[in-house]
C-alpha cells in the first residue's frame, strides 16, 4: 500500500496530499475490489483496514519492531513501526521482521520475545 519507509512529509514531497491513512485505505479497497486476497501495511493503518474492509482481507505487516526497545530504538529507515502485539492486536493477520532479528546479538532471544507479543496479542 504505502512503503513503511515514508512518513507525511515523504507524502507531501512526491506531491501528495492526501493522508498516508486515507492513501493506504484507498489502495487496499482498490487491491480488494480488483480480486486481491490481501494487502501489505503498516501497522498503524491495520486497524481501520480491519474494521472498514472484508473481514477476510489478508493482511500483512511489515515494520515490526520488539516491545521491550521500540521508544528507544535507534532510528533507521522505518518511520511507521509498531510492535509485534501492535500489529496483531490492530488486525494483521502476519508479521514480518528482518533487522530486529538479523541485527540482534542473540537473535533466537529476540524470536522468542516476539512470539510471546504474538501470543499475548492472541490471547493464547
Amino acid at each position: 500500500t504505502v512503503l513503511t519507509s515514508f512518513g507525511e512529509e515523504d507524502m507531501r514531497a512526491m506531491g501528495m496530499t492526501q493522508s498516508i491513512e486515507d492513501l493506504v485505505h484507498f489502495r487496499a479497497k482498490r487491491a480488494l475490489d480488483l480480486g486481491c486476497d490481501g494487502v501489505v501495511s503498516s501497522g498503524m493503518e491495520a486497524p481501520r483496514l480491519r474494521e472498514s474492509l472484508d473481514n477476510k482481507l489478508l493482511i500483512v505487516t511489515p515494520g515490526i519492531r520488539p516491545g521491550a526497545n521500540i521508544d528507544t530504538m535507534q532510528a533507521d529507515d522505518q518511520k511507521r513501526i509498531v510492535t509485534a502485539k501492535q500489529a496483531i492486536s490492530g488486525g494483521a493477520d502476519h508479521v514480518v521482521v528482518g533487522r530486529p532479528i538479523s541485527k540482534a546479538e542473540d537473535p533466537l532471544a529476540v524470536v522468542a520475545e516476539l512470539q510471546d507479543e504474538i501470543l499475548t496479542a492472541t490471547g493464547e
